[in-house]
């Protein structure tokens, strides 16, 4: 398949593009939602949309992808960055806040398309899916360190704050879009259907699929990797303050914790390739619980930065593991009943993510942050290693460990 690794090389440099974007709205919307709404209590509705949006119409772009394959899919989907950037950056210069939730609603909408790239990446490349999906993921380190930079150095270029920002977000759309356009057509069929995976054997039924112990492993992997995350991501800079932290070290802490969602995209496929998926996504849970046994014992700024650095290093790693075993477990023709319910089951995490960082900022504060990862990442380890001891692997490859697939039953 000598495609195959150009494939994932586009993909990663879409997902750079996409991170970039998609920082714009996460560092900015917050605030231009405070400046524009109606009233205070609204002040948070842009930035929840984009995340409620991009759940609900994860099933329809997988129904798209099936239909219309992937290229064509994430040439819309660029397209709609551009267009919400244009709408969200035409609700700050017109004052009005609800064209402003429609523009972040439309970015939440090419999330959730961008979120297939790691699939198409493992589809592409069967036998060594954790690599593809690891590279894709690290394509996003440069762009998550300089888009809030880029972001807020564009706030005032134009009359009317942060309309500028948004229009990054339209540009970067139309590189994506742009981009995407030299994907192969069919790459998934191609790759994803060739030798080894077991296009002859019919779809299994939906009940089947999800009574797979590598499956659910994996969807909760990820789950928590995306909750903590958006968790810390959202409540940590506002109880670092609380808690006596400048802004700059606040702001410090998110560069760390951008840091470490990316970074270890460089050396985590080795790592995958040597120990497996599985235990990478243990890995990650073990992380994420020094961050809260960091942020549960301390607010002194060292233990702050570990738990925001921390963070960002158990994502990477639950969430690479953990969308590694779920691209295992599923044949070529089960995308459709695997792929759009994992990622609405992870999209869903994240929003619960979002808003319980209300709770954490309002009511029970830092410490209570750190036990919640504590606990969430404990029990997301014990279900990784009951559901490895209950399954017998069918078939071993050549580096003696079972795939994920394998695993399952």
């Amino acid at each position: 398949m000598p495609a195959a690794p150009t494939i994932v090389r586009r993909l990663t440099v879409a997902q750079g593009l996409a991170v970039a974007g998609s920082t714009v709205d996460l560092t900015l919307t917050g605030i231009v939602g405070s400046r524009i709404a109606p009233t205070p209590t609204l002040a948070t509705l842009p930035f929840s949309l984009i995340f409620l949006a991009a759940g609900l119409s994860t099933f329809a772009v997988s129904r798209a992808i099936g239909t219309f394959g992937h290229r064509a899919v994430f040439i819309a989907a660029g397209l709609v960055a551009v267009l919400s950037g244009c709408v969200s950056a035409a609700g700050i210069q017109l004052g009005h806040f609800w064209l402003f939730c429609v523009g972040t609603a439309l970015i939440g909408v090419y999330q959730a398309t961008t979120g297939y790239y790691r699939y198409l990446a493992a589809d592409s490349m069967p036998e060594e899916r954790a690599g593809a999906i690891t590279s894709v993921l690290a394509g996003g380190l440069v762009a998550a360190i300089v888009g809030p930079f880029l972001a807020t150095w564009l706030r005032d270029l134009t009359a009317t704050p942060y309309v500028a920002s948004y229009l990054l977000v339209a540009v970067l759309g139309a590189a994506a879009a742009g981009w995407n356009s030299m994907l192969p057509r069919g790459a998934a069929r191609e790759h994803g259907d060739g030798a080894g995976s077991d296009t002859s054997e019919p779809a299994r039924p939906s009940g089947t699929l999800w009574r797979q112990p590598a499956l659910l492993s994996g969807v909760a992997a990820a789950a928590l990797a995306a909750a903590t995350m958006m968790t810390m991501m959202t409540a940590g800079p506002i109880l670092g303050l609380a808690a006596g932290r400048s802004a700059a070290e606040a702001a410090f802490a998110i560069q760390l914790h951008m840091i470490g969602m990316y970074a270890p995209g460089f050396f985590v496929a080795r790592a995958m390739a040597r120990v497996g998926e599985r235990v990478v996504a243990v890995a990650g849970c073990a992380v994420i619980t020094v961050a809260g046994v960091a942020a549960a014992t301390s607010t002194a700024l060292p233990a702050y930065l570990v738990a925001m650095f921390a963070v960002g290093v158990g994502w990477n790693l639950a969430y690479g593991g953990g969308s590694a075993l779920i691209a295992g477990a599923y044949r070529p023709r089960e995308r459709g009943r695997v792929q759009p319910v994992a990622e609405a089951l992870i999209l869903a995490a994240q929003v619960g993510g979002s808003f319980s960082a209300v709770a954490f900022t309002s009511v029970v504060g830092w410490h209570a942050l750190g036990w919640g990862c504590l606990l969430a990442a404990a029990a997301v380890a014990a279900a990784l290693v009951i559901a490895r001891s209950r399954v017998q692997p069918l078939l071993r490859g050549a580096s003696g460990r079972a795939s994920a697939r394998d695993e399952a039953v």
